[in-house]
């Protein structure tokens, strides 16, 4: 479990990378399919399963806690995405992206420094490996 979370956590690194670098490939995506089913869909069981992963995953981490609210947050946006429909979901996401554009540099930053706090929460609980 320990494995996965530090693949998403690089997987994060990479994207907040990416969001610094060249900011068009990500936003560009995004706008390209913004009004598609799948976004939606990816969106709703993409947090779903972060949320569920990091609830289950928390244990073996070294800040328990933390990574329990995480997975919580992740389930519950995903819930008020149902809730909200995709119509909604989609007028949300046509009237963010454009706002977003120009915080894709500090979104990056974030980015990487989410995905380092996963990759370094999960290289070791010296306290769970001294049981």
């Amino acid at each position: 479990m320990k494995i996965i979370v530090k693949l998403i956590g690089v997987l994060i690194i990479l994207v907040g990378v990416s969001l610094l670098a060249y900011p068009e490939i990500i936003i560009g995506w995004i706008e390209n399919d913004m009004e598609s089913t799948s976004l939606y869909i990816f969106a709703i069981a993409g947090r779903l399963v972060f949320g569920i992963l990091f609830i289950a995953a928390a244990r073996d981490s070294k800040h328990p806690g933390v990574m329990k609210v995480f997975g919580y947050l992740f389930i519950i946006a995903a819930v008020i995405f149902v809730f909200i429909g995709k119509e909604s979901f989609h007028g949300f996401m046509a009237s963010i992206v454009p706002d977003a554009k120009p915080f894709a540099p500090l979104s990056g930053l974030l980015s990487i420094g989410f995905g380092a706090f996963l990759v370094y929460a999960f290289s070791g609980n010296k306290e769970l490996e001294k049981k």
